[in-house]
């Protein structure tokens, strides 16, 4: 009996054990920052979005929902037009998605104003872009410099509902030290903000 009861528990933890390892590449998350340690975030107010675009048109408005979230979580407000900084959110399946996504962004350069320059530490250009990644980045309207820039190298793959809980975590973990202390410390926001019911993905900023 106690040999069965071995041979048993054996079997199931080599069981749980392959469903972890299967798993483990839905929800495994490659997050980079990076940002301009000049830039006073604790005077941000609000934020507009510039451009969202995804592979899959579905994730678009759980990407910007996500985002919001965040965001709003600190205090700031979402305005349609000039805001205090400018968001945009891409991930494509090749290069030329993210080359055609930055050209589009007229006057605001994917390329950092502080540090080497480059796109971030582990790339240099958009075409080392790896296929999949989410860029999130936050521009500063006043120059349409870069002022923050998070990468999450997995992309949100397979069934709906791992889509979504793809998005979230990417978002969550890309925004986890948000905002840099740059500036000095904001004002903790003492009120719950609920998730965003951003339902359109937004195309452009207003002149």
């Amino acid at each position: 009996m106690r040999s069965f009861r071995r041979t048993f528990s054996t079997v199931v933890a080599a069981a749980c054990a392959v469903a972890v390892l299967n798993a483990a590449p839905l929800f495994a998350q490659d997050v980079h920052v990076t940002y301009d340690h000049d830039f006073a975030f604790n005077q941000v107010k609000s934020y507009s979005w510039a451009k969202v675009e995804t592979t899959d048109p579905l994730v678009e408005p759980r990407l910007t929902a996500a985002v919001d979230h965040m965001l709003q979580g600190l205090g700031w407000h979402l305005v349609e037009k000039n805001g205090n900084l400018a968001v945009s959110a891409v991930e494509s399946d090749n290069a030329g998605g993210y080359r055609r996504f930055y050209r589009s962004l007229t006057g605001y350069t994917w390329r950092r104003s502080w540090g080497n320059g480059g796109f971030a530490d582990e790339t240099s250009t958009l075409q080392a872009i790896h296929p999949g990644t989410v860029v999130i980045d936050i521009y500063n309207p006043a120059d349409k410099k870069l002022v923050w820039r998070a990468t999450a190298s997995e992309p949100t793959t397979g069934k709906e509902r791992a889509k979504q809980d793809d998005t979230d975590k990417a978002v969550h973990e890309m925004f986890a030290s948000f905002p840099p202390k740059s500036g000095g410390p904001m004002a903790p926001n003492q009120e719950e903000v609920p998730a965003s019911n951003s339902g359109q993905t937004p195309t452009g900023l207003q002149p």
